[in-house]
Order: structure tokens, then sequence, then C-alpha cells
């Protein structure tokens, strides 16, 4: 069976439909809506979703800077530690450069009121660190020696007492260290004049976690 094909034609005085012109409401130009409600074309729709991404990417950034974790107050604390202190070992004496060095408590990192605690903690080497446990008594040794006599024994009675610290608290101590670390690098100290930003250090730190705990 042949179809034929039946021509279409115009009725006499019948008005064609104008053509709708589509102006990016963006850009300006004539292109097809991609984006009808808001009447935007495909290049506009992507440029305004790059634009997105970034600025979601910028939140991201700033977030992360703004927040102080654990692990950023533990690395200005060693810096700190480090930077204050003789370059050596104060468990086995041996002498080393500072970025050898590692920062040792004397009361354990786990218990969380004497993890920044700056009396707790001094520069170490690697081997002591982490591979010979009574290093520790040396250590204590040396704290007693650097602090005061007995300093040991309230680091220990001090450390069964709970701190719960967020942001805000981390950020307060990880701006007093980070002023005392600038301080430390930029000026050439005595001993003395080292070990006294170290007690300023460690009031302004007890300021801040007295306001946590009942001491």
């Amino acid at each position: 069976m042949i179809k034929k094909t039946i021509k279409k034609v115009p009725i006499k005085g019948e008005v064609d439909k104008p053509l709708i012109e589509t102006i990016c409401s963006e850009c300006g130009k004539k292109r097809p809506y991609t984006n009808k409600t808001k009447k935007l074309c495909a290049f506009c729709v992507k440029k305004s979703q790059i634009v997105k991404v970034k600025e979601k990417r910028a939140k991201v950034r700033e977030k992360k800077a703004n927040t102080i974790t654990q692990a950023k107050l533990d690395q200005i604390t060693s810096w700190l530690i480090r930077a204050a202190f003789d370059e050596k070992c104060h468990a086995c004496e041996i002498r080393m450069p500072r970025k050898q060095l590692q920062c040792c408590h004397f009361v354990s990192r786990t218990k969380s009121i004497t993890r920044f605690d700056l009396r707790n903690m001094l520069p170490g080497c690697p081997t002591c660190n982490m591979y010979t446990p009574h290093h520790v008594w040396n250590l204590g040794k040396s704290i007693n020696k650097i602090w005061n006599e007995g300093m040991t024994e309230t680091l220990l009675e001090l450390s069964v007492v709970s701190l719960k610290m967020n942001n805000n608290d981390r950020k307060d101590i990880y701006e007093v260290y980070r002023t005392s670390l600038d301080k430390l690098e930029s000026q050439n100290m005595s001993t003395e004049e080292r070990f006294a930003l170290m007690v300023k250090s460690y009031r302004e730190y007890y300021k801040i976690i007295s306001k946590l705990v009942k001491l």
C-alpha cells in the first residue's frame, strides 16, 4: 500500500506565531535557557555552579583554620618545649639539634589535665621517648631541678583530675603558646629569660583551665 504525503496548505489569513527570544538574565546574550526559572543560559548556569563550589571550599578551609584540634595543640606545644629548653635529651643528657628532639611527657599524654601542662614536658631523644620506658625517672629528676623539688609529685596528684576542652579553650591555649614561640624564635634569650617566658605561659594556661575544673 502506497502512503500518500499530504501537504498542509496554510489557511488564508492565518498569522504565524512570533518567535520568543530567550535572552539570558545574567549575560544578556540570546541563548536557550537551561534554567528557565531564573532565565539562565547553560554557560551562566555552569559559571554559577563553579562559584558555589569555590565558596563551599573556602568555607571548609576557613573552618579548618579556625578549628584547633588536639593534634594541632600537641604540635605547637612540642615546638614551644623544644625551643624553650636546652637542645639535649633531658633523660640521657645526649645533645642533639632541636629538630631531632621530641617532646617527652613525665605524666602520660593520656591524662588530659597534664597533656598540655608545660611543667610536665621536656625535650628528649627519640630513643628514650620511644624505646626506654625508664627514661621517665630521669625526666622527672630534670623537671624537679628546672621547676622545683616536688613538681613531679604535684603533677602525679593533678593527673587524676579530668579535663574536657572545647575548640575555644584549645584555641585560647594555642594562641598563648604561639605568641610565646614567636618571641623565642625572634629574640636571642638567655636561659633565665626563656624559663621566665615559660612560667608566664604556664600562668596564662592555668587561667584558662582553672575555669574548666576546680584546682
